[in-house]
């Protein structure tokens, strides 16, 4: 955490918060985060904090699986977190953006695809458990994209995400990934943008030297847009700083 902090100084950021990702359910592809390590992970969270100079966050990043929302919650309720994300990253047992589960969009209904996607995003959203959610069109992660109109999916999902007042993130990292675009796409951000649902900023930076990396193309793509504000939070609660 230490080397994190170092770089966002260098790079001349204004806060940084830590998300690492937390898996409360088994996968064989995914070697993530697992509840065993949050107490570790906490204390040195809290020594990063009382020496730095910057203001430092405590997150985590938390999968939505239908049926795991009492034990998300419980998790939650353990810990003094200023903000949860919330993500989509396994249709059934489908790790969609895991390289090698990328052939198996080759084998499916690239729209029905799509719809199950958001449809577990609505879900996550009606839980009221998160405060933002992640990468909100990851789907496109391999370039794969329905060759008809889909802007009806992320209507229904701008409105649930204004409904339960969850904020969407705006990560470049689809920048350096097949789908050559941030998460989400201009289209999807403006849609956004039209039902109010307010954004923040994320680096998805798996180690310190990704952190805030392209941030100012996602930046410049919020104000195109029409975005002035970003949110951050305090212990669960939003506030907005001007872009």
């Amino acid at each position: 955490m230490e080397e994190y902090v170092a770089r966002a100084q260098q790079i001349g950021l204004s806060e940084i918060g830590f998300s690492d990702h937390m898996l409360i359910h088994q996968s064989k592809s995914y070697q993530d985060f697992s509840p065993r390590s949050m107490h570790g992970y906490v204390r040195s969270f809290l020594k990063v904090r009382q020496t730095s100079e910057l203001p430092v966050k405590l997150g985590i990043e938390m999968d939505f699986i239908p049926g795991n929302s009492a034990r998300v919650s419980e998790f939650i309720k353990q810990y003094p977190f200023d903000y949860v994300i919330g993500s989509v990253h396994f249709i059934g047992d489908w790790g969609i953006d895991h390289p090698s589960q990328a052939e198996v969009y080759l084998k499916r209904n690239i729209l029905q695809v799509y719809e199950d996607y958001f449809d577990l995003v609505k879900q996550l959203c009606r839980t009221r458990l998160f405060n933002i959610l992640a990468h909100p069109d990851l789907i496109k992660i391999f370039g794969f994209r329905p060759t008809c109109d889909f802007s009806y999916l992320l209507v229904d999902v701008a409105e649930a995400l204004a409904k339960a007042d969850v904020c969407a993130e705006i990560n470049p990292k689809g920048l350096i990934r097949p789908c050559k675009e941030i998460y989400p796409s201009e289209q999807f951000l403006r849609i956004l943008y039209k039902h109010g649902v307010s954004v923040t900023f994320g680096s998805d930076a798996h180690e310190p030297n990704d952190l805030g990396k392209r941030l100012d193309e996602a930046v410049r793509l919020a104000k195109k847009v029409g975005y002035i504000h970003a949110c951050i939070f305090d212990r669960q609660t939003k506030k907005f700083e001007r872009i």
